[in-house]
C-alpha cells in the first residue's frame, strides 16, 4: 500500500473501518462441517466455537451486528453467544459464507491469531473454575486483545513483520518498542481505537490498560499464559502464571495444567513439575 507509511494507529484505524472483514477459509470449511446433514437442528451454542477459533470472525460479526444494532445495544456484546444471538443462526451463516478469506500464505497472521484462540482456550478452561466469571466474555476478550496487531497482518502484513524484524535484530528489546520504532505507534493503540470505533466488549480495554479486576486479571493471564505456551512448557515464566491462575480461581496446579489446551500427558508433567509442590491456591 503506497502513502501509508507515515500513518499512525489514528489512520489505520480510519481506514479499517471500512474494510470488509475476511475470516480464515478454515472457517468456511469447518460451518460446512458442522452443518453436513444437520443443519435444521443446530444450536446457537454450536456456532460459538467456530467464532472462538476466528478471531477475523469475530471481528467481522461485531461490526455486521453495530450496523444492525443501536449502538447502546451493539455495547452489549461481549460472549460469542451473544454475537451469535444478536445475528441470528442465518445471519451467522450468510456472513461466513460470504466473507473473503486471508491467504493461507500469510505465516505472520497465522501465528498471530494461533495465540489469540490459544487464549481464548485458555480463558474458556480456567474460567470455567469460578462461578462467578462468565468464561465466555472471558474468551472474548481474550481473543480480541491484540485485534490491533491481527488486522495489521490481515491488510497490511508488511507493517507488523517490520515490528518483528526490529524485534529480531535487538534493536529493539520487547514487542512495544519494536512496533514504536519501526512503525511510529504500538499496535496496542490501534486495538484501542478499534474497542471504540466498533463497539467491542469493554473488558478488552479494562485488559490492555491493566485493571485490576478478577475479570480483567483472568484475561490478560490467559494471554500471556497463550504467548508463554508458545516458546514450549520450559518457558520460565509459565510456573508464575499457573501460581497466579490457581489464586485467581481456587484450583489446584495440577487442575489447571490438567485442563489446558493443546498440551499431551508428558508436556504437562513437565510443567507441572516446573510449578513445584507447595502451590495450593489462596482460599
Amino acid at each position: 500500500m503506497p502513502g501509508h507509511a507515515w500513518w499512525g494507529s489514528g489512520q489505520w484505524a480510519a481506514y479499517l473501518e471500512y474494510q470488509e472483514q475476511p475470516i480464515k477459509a478454515s472457517s468456511k470449511t469447518a460451518l460446512a462441517d458442522l452443518e453436513s446433514g444437520a443443519e435444521d437442528s443446530l444450536s446457537a451454542h454450536v456456532y460459538t466455537g467456530l467464532l472462538l477459533e476466528d478471531p477475523l470472525l469475530a471481528l467481522r460479526l461485531i461490526k455486521e451486528a453495530n450496523r444492525r444494532l443501536p449502538r447502546r445495544l451493539a455495547r452489549d456484546i461481549t460472549t460469542p453467544l451473544g454475537v451469535v444471538l444478536a445475528l441470528g443462526t442465518e445471519q451467522f451463516r450468510e456472513q461466513v459464507r460470504g466473507a473473503p478469506e486471508v491467504g493461507g500464505d500469510n505465516h505472520g497472521f497465522l501465528a498471530c491469531e494461533a495465540r489469540a484462540t490459544l487464549a481464548a482456550r485458555i480463558c474458556m478452561a480456567w474460567g470455567g473454575l469460578r462461578h462467578d466469571l462468565d468464561p465466555g466474555e472471558l474468551a472474548m476478550a481474550a481473543l480480541l486483545a491484540n485485534a490491533g496487531e491481527i488486522e495489521l497482518w490481515a491488510f497490511v502484513p508488511e507493517l507488523p513483520q517490520k515490528a518483528l524484524d526490529e524485534l529480531h535484530s535487538s534493536r529493539a528489546q520487547r514487542s512495544e518498542q519494536a512496533q514504536r520504532q519501526a512503525c511510529g505507534f504500538a499496535f496496542m493503540d490501534l486495538s484501542l481505537l478499534l474497542i471504540e470505533n466498533w463497539s467491542l466488549p469493554q473488558l478488552i480495554r479494562q485488559l490492555i490498560r491493566g485493571d485490576e479486576g478478577t475479570r480483567a486479571r483472568m484475561a490478560r493471564l490467559g494471554v500471556n499464559t497463550a504467548r508463554h505456551l508458545g516458546n514450549g512448557v520450559e518457558d520460565a515464566a509459565l510456573p508464575d502464571d499457573i501460581r497466579e491462575a490457581a489464586k485467581l480461581t481456587g484450583a489446584t496446579p495440577e487442575v489447571l495444567v490438567g485442563v489446558l489446551p493443546g498440551l499431551d500427558a508428558e508436556a504437562k508433567a513437565r510443567l507441572l513439575h516446573a510449578v513445584g509442590p507447595g502451590h495450593a491456591p489462596d482460599v
